[in-house]
């Protein structure tokens, strides 16, 4: 943190990743009570907060947190518009946009299965990149597992809030218990606190959400 310092505050120091890090959190912290209430803003806002944390990342050395941002940007533009343009197949709201559904029991294996299965594959392509591309990966990445099964999870969690599935906030809930302190050690505090605060608005977006899948039932 005591690199590329940009500015002090007080007697505090604060460096590129730092700054980068309070402001993403900040997006990110909105980007999420965006979700909660159904509003289409949370895509744009998420779009612009994975940016900055795909930099915080890479200059942090936690690759696959890293490599999670440029998916996570994709699903954000691909919510943008799934939210907006539901198909023939999905539930929609009067407005024409996407309702919430739940996934089947089908649907809860497949999606344990997924991400039992990208955290291996990753976890073992994570561990090598130092010694596979040592230019762009000069150094070990750290907690490889944890970080994969954090990247495994969100991945799939981020797919089921772009497709409005309720259970994505069950995955998010599980991912923010194990990443608050995973990244407040690895990452930085700012990170950390925000993970801790999205365990509450995981509950939240759950509960939300469940009443709005029953009000669309009930039509």
């Amino acid at each position: 943190m005591g690199e590329n310092i940009l500015f002090s505050l007080w007697d505090f120091q604060i460096s590129l990743v730092l700054f980068l890090e309070i402001i993403a959190s900040i997006l990110s912290f909105l980007c999420i009570l965006f979700a909660v209430r159904e509003k289409i803003w949370t895509f744009p806002t998420g779009m612009i907060s994975t940016t900055m944390y795909f930099f915080v990342f890479f200059m942090q050395r936690v690759y696959s947190s890293m490599t999670l941002q440029i998916m996570f940007f994709a699903f954000n533009a691909y919510g943008l518009y799934k939210w907006t343009h539901p198909g023939k197949k999905d539930v929609a709201k009067p407005d024409n946009t996407l309702a919430v559904t739940v996934l089947t029991l089908h649907g809860i294996i497949l999606v344990t299965a997924i991400i039992a299965v990208l955290t291996l594959t990753l976890g073992y392509v994570m561990s090598n990149l130092h010694n596979w591309l040592p230019s762009l990966f000069p150094d070990e990445a750290k907690c490889v597992y944890i970080d994969t099964a954090i990247l495994s999870a969100s991945l799939v969690a981020q797919y089921l809030m772009a497709t409005k599935k309720l259970e994505n906030w069950a995955i998010w809930f599980l991912v923010d218990v194990v990443s608050a302190p995973f990244y407040f050690f690895t990452v930085g505090w700012a990170t950390g606190i925000l993970y801790f605060i999205f365990i509450f608005t995981a509950v939240m977006g759950w509960m939300e959400w469940k009443k709005s899948a029953v009000a669309k039932s009930k039509n």
